[in-house]
């Protein structure tokens, strides 16, 4: 005979279970809106599982005064960025001459220029016209002209000082260099000025081998303004709440950072580069930034191919339209390029047809910057725009890996961040470029395979050995010249193989992946050198070189050594690999950089796989990093060198970004034990790589180019 069910009997209006487990309430008949204690319905009926969890979840404690502490925050930030701005237009808000005072020719004094109905020609190989102004504040200086070359100027300024006295000899001397489509430019003064001189040279216009073209060309001077006018300046308000939000982030969140180091990464990264792709000019202003240009173009219109006018062509081949010396020197000089190339740019339409040949190896690397060029031309964007939009699809792709790399390596977190958030890393991710895809790719399968490597107690699958390869494949399909780091594979220990055959396959295909990496690289010079190499070098010829280099093998090393060592501090440890920025001017925090790094290296020894790199693992790693930094000369020596000489031309600080961080962690060492609790050691480093690089930002774009 089988048991009854207890019966549990409860006080009035709770649910007593009776004879077969059935439920009832005793107050309502058996209906209510809870059924032992879970959400339901008055009639009955059960409620879906979704609208359940919304009424059963509980809030955390705190939660509303969370919230209410963010948006205090938001707010604070936005107000207080507004107020900076507001006290950054008080010098000129202060003045009794505000407005725009226009200055005739008749009241300039001239030498070595002829007055005419278009303005003042210059006649003689040098000319100045001076201009009095009698203690008049003067915040900006604009004067017009009329020149179709690049017009480079000097400006004198002799100003008042703080005892109210114009003294000659503290003169402020201005460099002027003026694009060759602008038709005006916009000098920030600041101060009560007694006179201005504009100088001008003939040998100083244009540029090295267009000096007599410039020279010919008639230069009219065609008017002067004062400009005394507030401006709201978004790039300036930009850069206010970049400052203040991203303190308030490190401050709200540290406790967050201390666990998610990357997320740091990528608020940085994306807030950082998103204000300077918006505050840098809608010109060429990166390393070979036309040829990448050229290639994201072509991808984003295959497969008809461009159809492009001059004024979209100037931007992907060197020319002086768009001359990288000579960019846009104020907000006003950008909006009147942006303005020029918005409507004279016809990327679908134009008279020129191009259907680029873009090497197989590097398509991977432009899909981002293709991506958002291809979405720019399906809704019309205007040209000046859409330059400057594409620019975003470069760092979206950097963010991302860098992130998931930084995420998944064991070693090294906060040196992975230093090394991303470095002006040289992040000013390429602002670019049309390859090298951040390459970079970001390299170390995002260097922390994968760095994982594996470091816990042997855990037999590897096929998954992670499959996107080690695919990695290390991306990375350096574009640039095969960092192939050798593929071969720190093979540091992977015999435990993580569960099977004899999978060690054979897994192994052989590292060795397999470097083969074909160096295939391509390699073979085609072997082969078939070309007569020629990279024109921008000079006289250079690839079959010229490989005669050398065959022909005088011990003498072509003992040469390649004598380039590479002496080059390696700055190339791995100063201006070069930290702050150089393409053609805008370098970082001059170097110093802070370097110190940076040094701090990251020596205090990052925490591992979540409870061990280091090993003594003999160092070693071989430190082998294939070297096996890249010689194919990285050797390279340029080919390509870039003309033949016979002893100098290698061409090798730059980014080139050795990829293996930087391996490099570092060579010396990283675990007998040093950093006592600082992760939740100021990461925010502390978030804070300082975040003033780095806005202290740059401020001094190279901003200032010279944005106000």
């Amino acid at each position: 005979m089988k048991n009854k069910a207890p019966t549990l009997k409860l006080k009035d209006g709770f649910w007593k279970e009776g004879p077969g487990g059935k439920k009832r309430n005793e107050k309502s008949g058996g209906r209510s809106g809870k059924l032992d204690g879970r959400p339901g319905k008055s009639d009955g009926r059960p409620e879906k599982a979704g609208e359940r969890n919304r009424k059963s979840r509980t809030e955390p404690p705190g939660a509303a005064v969370r919230r209410l502490k963010y948006f205090l925050a938001v707010m604070m930030i936005l107000v207080v960025g507004l107020g900076l701005e507001y006290f950054w237009n008080l010098p000129v808000l202060s003045q009794k001459n505000r407005g725009v005072a226009e200055i005739s020719l008749d009241h300039a004094a001239s030498d070595g220029f002829e007055r005419t109905e278009k303005g003042l020609l210059l006649t003689a190989d040098q000319g100045t016209i001076s201009i009095g102004l009698n203690g008049t504040y003067v915040d900006r200086f604009v004067y017009q002209f009329d020149y179709d070359h690049l017009l480079n100027a000097k400006i004198y300024v002799c100003y008042y000082n703080a005892y109210g006295e114009a003294d000659p000899d503290q003169d402020l001397l201005i460099e002027d260099r003026n694009n060759k489509l602008a038709d005006r430019s916009s000098v920030r003064i600041g101060k009560r000025v007694e006179t201005i001189i504009l100088s001008l040279d003939k040998s100083q216009l244009g540029e090295a081998g267009t000096r007599e073209e410039a020279a010919a060309e008639p230069l009219y001077i065609t008017g002067f303004q004062v400009r005394n006018v507030p401006a709201f300046n978004w790039c300036r308000v930009g850069f206010f709440w970049v400052i203040l939000g991203l303190g308030s982030f490190f401050w709200l969140f540290r406790g967050y950072l201390a666990r998610h180091l990357e997320m740091g990464f990528l608020v940085v990264c994306l807030a950082v580069g998103s204000l300077t792709i918006c505050a840098m000019p809608a010109n060429k202003v990166g390393f070979d930034e036309e040829t990448h240009l050229y290639r994201a173009m072509g991808l984003a219109s295959f497969p008809s191919g461009m159809n492009i006018n001059q004024t979209v062509f100037s931007l992907m081949v060197p020319n002086l339209d768009s001359w990288p010396e000579n960019q846009p020197g104020s907000a006003m000089e950008q909006k009147a390029l942006r303005d020029y190339l918005n409507e004279n740019g016809n990327y679908k339409t134009g008279e020129i047809h191009l259907e680029p040949q873009i090497p197989a190896g590097t398509i991977p690397a432009y899909l981002g910057q293709a991506l958002v060029l291809k979405l720019c031309k399906g809704f019309h964007v205007p040209w000046g725009i859409m330059l400057t939009l594409g620019r975003f699809g470069n760092l979206f792709c950097y963010a991302a890996l860098m992130y998931f790399a930084i995420r998944k390596t064991p070693v090294g977190k906060v040196i992975m961040t230093v090394i991303g958030l470095m002006p040289t890393s992040l000013f390429l991710a602002c670019t049309y470029s390859y090298d951040p895809w390459v970079t970001g790719w390299i170390y995002l399968g260097t922390a994968c395979l760095l994982k594996e490597i470091l816990t042997p107690e855990k037999a590897i699958t096929w998954k992670s050995w499959l996107f080690i390869l695919l990695c290390f494949l991306l990375g350096c399909a574009a640039k095969a010249v960092y192939a050798p780091m593929v071969l720190i594979g093979l540091l992977l220990p015999a435990k993580k193989f569960d099977r004899r055959e999978k060690k054979i396959i897994m192994r052989a295909g590292f060795l397999v992946l470097l083969a074909g990496l160096l295939a391509s690289f390699v073979l085609p010079v072997l082969i078939a050198p070309s007569a020629t190499g990279d024109i921008r070098g000079g006289e250079t010829s690839e079959a010229g070189q490989m005669t050398y280099i065959l022909g005088h093998f011990w003498g072509y090393l003992k040469m390649l050594f004598a380039n590479i060592i002496p080059a390696m501090p700055k190339m791995l440890f100063g201006r070069d690999i930290f702050s150089v920025q393409g053609h805008l001017a370098d970082s001059p925090f170097t110093w802070l950089a370097m110190g940076l790094s040094a701090y990251a290296v020596i205090t990052d020894t925490r591992s979540s796989a409870g061990r280091g790199l090993g003594g003999w693992q160092k070693l071989w790693i430190f082998l294939m990093l070297g096996g890249s930094a010689l194919l990285v000369w050797t390279s340029m020596y080919i390509a870039y060198t003309e033949p016979g000489r002893m100098v290698i031309a061409g090798v730059q600080g980014r080139y050795y970004l990829p293996i930087l961080f391996l490099f570092y962690m060579l010396f990283n060492s675990r007998l040093i034990i950093a006592r600082i609790k992760n939740i100021w050691y990461h925010t502390g480093v978030l804070a300082v790589s975040s003033g780095l690089l806005l202290a740059t930002l401020w001094q190279t774009v901003i200032v010279p180019m944005c106000m």
